[in-house]
C-alpha cells in the first residue's frame, strides 16, 4: 500500500515547472497518499499551493544543508518519514539511503534523450502502469497573492479591462536575450495601436548590461522587477500573453496556461520548449550556421574575443514577426 510518496524534483525554476507534471497522475492513482515534493529553497514559491502536493521539503545546499554533516542530518530526517514510493526525476543517488521499497527513476535512455522532459516523465509513469495520456498542471493562487496583484496593477494605472502582456527582457544568459530596442519598439506599437500594456516581470541584474537595460527600457513598459517569485507568479496569471526568451518565466507561464511566445536563437527548442505552446516559437527568419550554440556544436559568441551583449541570432528576430503572433493570438485586426 502506498501511503507516502517522495518526488525528487530539480533545483531550477524551469525544470521544477515540468517536474510538476507528475503530480496529477500520481494523485489520481493514489488519492489517499501523502505526496512530498523535494526541491531547492529558491523554488519553494513555485510549488507553494500547487494542488495535489501535501508537503514541500527544501534542500538548501548553500545554507543550512551545506557540508557533509548537515547533508547526513537531512537524509536522516527523510529516512524517518518511511516513504513507500520515491519518484526520482533528476540525477540523484540520495534515494539509495532512504530505504524506500519502491523507486521509479527517469532514465535517460537514448530514445528518450530528445524528448521534452515532460514526455520523459509521462513515459516513465506509463511504464509503471499509470494510464496518463497528456500533461496537466494545477497551480493555485492564494488570496493574499490575488490581492497583491490587483493592488499593484491599480497603482500602475492598469484597470481590469486592460489587456496586459508580460515580458522578460533579459535572460540570465545575455546571449539568449532580445535587444532592448526591439522590446521598446514592440511596446510602442502595442500601446499606441491597441492600448495593450506591457509588464516587465524580469529582475535586472547588478551588472553593466543590467544597468544599461534599466536605463534604456521604455517608460511605457511597466516595471514589476522588484516583486517576489510568488508575486510575479500572481501577476503572470493576469497576463493574456507572456513573451520572453528561453528562461524560467517562459516555461512557468506556459505551464500556468498563459499563452506563451518563446524567442529562440542561441538555445535549442528541440526538446526544451514551452511545453504547451510550442506552436508559438519565433525564430530568426534565416538560421545562422552557429545556431544553436547551446546545446550544440556551434561556436558561442561568449567564446574567444567576441562578447556581444546579445547574440546575433536574437538580433535577427524581427519585431513584426513577434507582433504577428501576438495579433493572431489576441485576434487583433
Amino acid at each position: 500500500m502506498v501511503r507516502k510518496i517522495l518526488i525528487f524534483g530539480h533545483s531550477n525554476i524551469g525544470d521544477v515547472c515540468y517536474d510538476l507534471a507528475v503530480i496529477n497522475p500520481l494523485r489520481q492513482r493514489y488519492p489517499a497518499a501523502k505526496i512530498f515534493f523535494l526541491t531547492s529553497s529558491r523554488c519553494q514559491d513555485i510549488v507553494n499551493d500547487y494542488k495535489g502536493i501535501d508537503r514541500i521539503i527544501t534542500f538548501d545546499r548553500h545554507g543550512k544543508d551545506k557540508g557533509l554533516f548537515n547533508r547526513l542530518r537531512f537524509i536522516s530526517g527523510l529516512r524517518k518519514e518511511k516513504f513507500d514510493l520515491a519518484v526520482v526525476l533528476k540525477s540523484s543517488m540520495a534515494y539509495k539511503f532512504l530505504g524506500v521499497p519502491c523507486v521509479w527513476r527517469v532514465k535517460k535512455k537514448a530514445k528518450l534523450q530528445y524528448k521534452h522532459p515532460v514526455d520523459q516523465y509521462l513515459c516513465t509513469l506509463r511504464t509503471h502502469g499509470l494510464a496518463v495520456e497528456t500533461a496537466s498542471f494545477s497551480f493555485g493562487l492564494r488570496e493574499d497573492e490575488r490581492i497583491f496583484c490587483e493592488d499593484f496593477l491599480t497603482k500602475k494605472g492598469v484597470s481590469r479591462k486592460d489587456t496586459v502582456i508580460g515580458i522578460l527582457p533579459l535572460a540570465a544568459w545575455s546571449l539568449k536575450s532580445w535587444p532592448i530596442e526591439k522590446w521598446n519598439e514592440l511596446a510602442e506599437i502595442l500601446k499606441s495601436k491597441y492600448g495593450i500594456k506591457l509588464l516587465n516581470l524580469g529582475k535586472m541584474p547588478d551588472s553593466d548590461l543590467g544597468q544599461r537595460i534599466a536605463r534604456e527600457i521604455s517608460g511605457q513598459i511597466i516595471p514589476a522587477d522588484n516583486t517576489t517569485l510568488a508575486q510575479a507568479r500572481a501577476l503572470l496569471q493576469r497576463c493574456r500573453i507572456f513573451i520572453g526568451p528561453d528562461s524560467s518565466f517562459l516555461h512557468l507561464a506556459s505551464c500556468m496556461g498563459v499563452e506563451t511566445i518563446g524567442l529562440y536563437g542561441a538555445t535549442s527548442a528541440e526538446h526544451f520548449y514551452p511545453y504547451l505552446h510550442r506552436h508559438n516559437i519565433v525564430w530568426p527568419r534565416e538560421k545562422l550556421t552557429c545556431m544553436p550554440c547551446y546545446p550544440g556544436a556551434g561556436p558561442s559568441c561568449n567564446k574567444g574575443k567576441i562578447r556581444p551583449d546579445f547574440g546575433p541570432c536574437m538580433e535577427e528576430i524581427r519585431v513584426e514577426d513577434v507582433l504577428a503572433v501576438v495579433k493572431e493570438r489576441l485576434n487583433l485586426g
